[in-house]
């Protein structure tokens, strides 16, 4: 039999001071409880309790194995509670990857507010380019963007953006607003560095009909920030989320041009592991941001 249930059954004996009370609070019958002892007597090798018929008494070396056993049946019983909280009550540190971009402009907005909700909750952000091994590198939640990765995790579809091509109006007085994407090829562009994004442009046109261009330019970049400053210079047209140049847009720093050509909308997914037991901390966290990004689109 478990040993722990042998010395719980012992701990009660001693505490109740008879096996029926120890049977009744710990729904046992008496015949059970008395075996567990018999049984923790038999493995230790010595007697723990005196019997009588009208009462129960510790011996010696009862008494030193209660003195020890007792603080130890009391810190699992904590131990239990704590850990069963913790899948209930939400608290503790979420570990999360996204793409730099969105991460910065869109996710870590949305941690200052959940943070006044779930103050127990610690959000360690990282953001990367790169698909992360959620399991190798000790993730909980991942925001994907493009398709889907093929891979066991589960998904949840967070929201989308548009991408769209603009520039600086001094640029496009030097050389012209392009008007079809194919003119792209003959503009200079600057053009994104990521593992597994074609170097082609898309575009869906005013009849639906797709339309690939290789644009052209002399500036390649990992780094949005780098290819929305080259642009500012005036060196060409950069392809930009609209959520992230909306602000150069406003004040007429940038100049939105092939409005007629829609870029396809990327869509944001979040990836985690499956299983039955999902901690309280992570399924606040999915829900607090599904929430939030869904009553954006609305």
């Amino acid at each position: 039999m478990d040993r722990l249930a042998k010395m719980s059954a012992f701990a009660r004996v001693v505490e109740t001071g008879s096996f029926s009370a120890a049977a009744q609070q710990l729904r046992l019958s008496a015949t059970m409880v008395s075996k567990h002892v018999r049984e923790l007597e038999d493995q230790l090798g010595v007697k723990l309790l005196n019997r009588t018929t009208r009462r129960v008494s510790l011996t010696d070396v009862g008494a030193f194995f209660y003195e020890r056993c007792a603080p130890l049946l009391t810190e699992l019983d904590e131990l239990e509670h704590m850990t069963s909280h913790m899948h209930t009550s939400p608290r503790g540190l979420v570990r999360v990857s996204a793409p730099p971009t969105f991460g910065a402009a869109r996710i870590a907005p949305a941690l200052v507010d959940f943070a006044e909700v779930y103050p127990d909750v610690t959000v360690e952000l990282i953001l990367t380019d790169r698909t992360v091994d959620l399991i190798e590198e000790g993730f909980d939640l991942a925001v994907h963007m493009g398709d889907s990765p093929d891979s066991s995790y589960l998904t949840r579809r967070l929201t989308r953006f548009s991408t769209i091509i603009c520039s600086t109006p001094d640029y496009l007085a030097r050389r012209g607003e392009p008007t079809h994407p194919k003119e792209l090829e003959n503009h200079n562009c600057i053009l994104p560095v990521v593992p597994g994004l074609a170097r082609e442009w898309a575009f869906l046109g005013p009849d639906q009909q797709r339309i690939e261009v290789k644009p052209g330019g002399g500036i390649r970049t990992n780094s949005p920030a780098a290819q929305l400053a080259a642009t500012l210079r005036g060196y060409g047209l950069t392809l930009q989320p609209s959520y992230y140049v909306s602000e150069e847009l406003r004040t007429g720093k940038l100049v939105h041009v092939l409005k007629d050509f829609r870029a396809p909308e990327i869509p944001v997914r979040l990836l985690y592991l499956p299983g039955r037991h999902m901690s309280a901390k992570l399924r606040v966290f999915i829900t607090f941001l599904c929430d939030r990004f869904t009553s954006e689109m609305e």
